[in-house]
Order: C-alpha cells, then structure tokens, then sequence
C-alpha cells in the first residue's frame, strides 16, 4: 500500500525573496535576546523568592554551635532592631544549633546549646514593631523587662562560656549583640572573658549597635576589627522563609520589580515576534 504525500500546496511567486529571509533572521535575532533575558529574568525572581533574600552568616563555621550573647540593658534602643532581626535570622539560616544569653547587670541563659536554630525566630519577632496606626515605633511586649538595667558585658560572655563547657561543645561561635557600653569597672572582667573564649578555642564575632568611638576603640583592640560583622551585610531586611514578607514591615519591591519585568519581556515577545506582517509586501503581477 503507498502512502501519498501531502500536497506542499501552490507556492506564490515573489520577485523579492529577500525580505522574507531578512525577516526570518531579524525575528530569531529578537527571539534569542528575549528568551535570554527571559532565563534571566527568571532566575533572579527565582532567587528572589526563595527564602525572601535569607542568607546565613559566613562568617559563623559550618558544623558548630552558634551562642549569641544579647544586650537587654536599658542602653539598647528600637533603633537597632532591624539589625537584630537580621542577625538573628542569618544566625538562624544558617542551621547550626544554637544557644542564647542575654545581659544586663546580670546574665541569663535563655536557650541552652544544642537548641535548634529555628527557636530563634520567635526572639526575632519580638523586635518587629507592630501596626501602628500614628507611625509610632512600638514593639511587643518584652519577657525580658526584669533584666534590664546597667550593663557588664562580662556576663553574658562567661555565661555562655561555662554554658559551652558544661555540654562539652568544642567548635562554637559566640556572637554578642550589643551597643558595647560596658561599665567601667567592667572592662577588666570583659579582657578575661575574651581571652578564657579563646583559650577554649571559641570565635568571638562582634554586632556593634551604634557604638561610642571609646566602646569601639576598646573592643577593636581587644578581639581585633575582623570579628565585627559588617552592618551593610545586615542591613537589608532579612525575612523569615515561609512567612510574609509584611512580617518585617518590608515591602518586597525586588520580587514586585521581577515580575513586573518577566510580564514586560513576555508582551514584547509577542508584540515582535507574532505573525509576519505581509500587508508592505509588493503583489505580484
């Protein structure tokens, strides 16, 4: 049995075949371009969605244990809290298991080491400022307000030292939160701590909130300026992975930009590349 083939049908004769093939080419060059810009539109709206622009700190080592030393004292102020909820949120992304102490006059400790990073978040939440309706900065209540008070920085970094030493923790990172106004007669106590954590072979990882030049100058000589974690790479609004990004009061204009570029790039796909306008084309005759 034979199968016929298809009439390919009449062709139309055309006296200038040029300008078929000049359209072909100009119409893949466009497909190409748009199709790239496509792919890369969509891979940075991809990053852009995945985990709301969360990002752990590199400087924190991997398979460790993460204490953050917090400064409750009345010095720290809702001006920082941003910075706070950073910190505590790449802490937290990065997955290592954590613990928390927090200072004042006194230290306490919150969670112990081993705590799963995700215990965190709700410390995180309590530095958000909630709705308000005249723009006044108001935060939620504080289970802390008892420890409030002066400050010694010591504290809170031999609590979490003895803390670590009491679970036997050998890789650990200390990170203290705090505006670094430590009392006078405290500074002596804080050279000691710094070095008893170094000599049990623990990082020390400073977030200065707002510091004096004299508290900088003095924690600067006595861990070093590479332990103070950059501000710029805190700054940018960190929210939680799974949550909205209204949580932390940030509007997510990136992903909104994103995908307001993607649908621009799509309608210019199909301005340029839909059918071939022949209405210009000489007839025949």
């Amino acid at each position: 049995m034979r199968i016929r083939r298809r009439d390919p049908g009449a062709t139309v004769p055309y006296p200038e075949p040029d300008v078929f093939r000049r359209g072909a080419r100009r119409t893949t060059v466009v497909r190409i371009a748009l199709a790239l810009a496509l792919v890369a539109a969509a891979a940075l709206e991809l990053g852009f969605a995945r985990g709301g622009g969360v990002t752990e700190a590199s400087y924190l080592p991997s398979n460790g244990t993460s204490v953050v030393v917090m400064d409750f004292s009345y010095s720290i102020t809702g001006s920082s809290f941003r910075l706070i909820v950073n910190a505590l949120r790449k802490i937290a992304a990065s997955g290592n298991p954590v613990g928390l102490v927090g200072f004042s006059d006194v230290a306490y400790e919150l969670l112990p080491p081993g705590t799963p990073a995700r215990e965190l978040e709700p410390i995180a939440r309590l530095f958000i400022p909630l709705p308000s309706r005249n723009g006044q900065v108001v935060f939620p209540s504080s289970p802390w307000a008892a420890l409030q008070g002066g400050t010694r920085i010591s504290t809170g970094l031999r609590l979490a030292d003895d803390s670590l030493q009491r679970e036997h923790v050998g890789k650990a990172s200390i990170i203290l939160i705090s505006d670094l106004e430590t009392a006078s007669e405290d500074a002596p106590s804080v050279v000691d701590a710094v070095s008893s954590l170094e000599g049990h072979g623990y990082s020390l990882h400073l977030i200065g909130l707002d510091p004096t030049p004299p508290s900088l100058h003095f924690f600067e000589g006595l861990a070093g300026k590479n332990a103070f974690v950059r501000e710029k790479t805190l700054s940018a609004s960190v929210k939680h992975p799974g949550s909205s990004g209204l949580l932390s009061g940030q509007t997510p204009w990136a992903f909104l930009l994103g995908a307001a570029l993607i649908a621009v790039l799509l309608a210019a796909n199909e301005q340029w590349c839909g059918e071939l306008d022949l209405s210009g084309l000489r007839r025949a005759r």
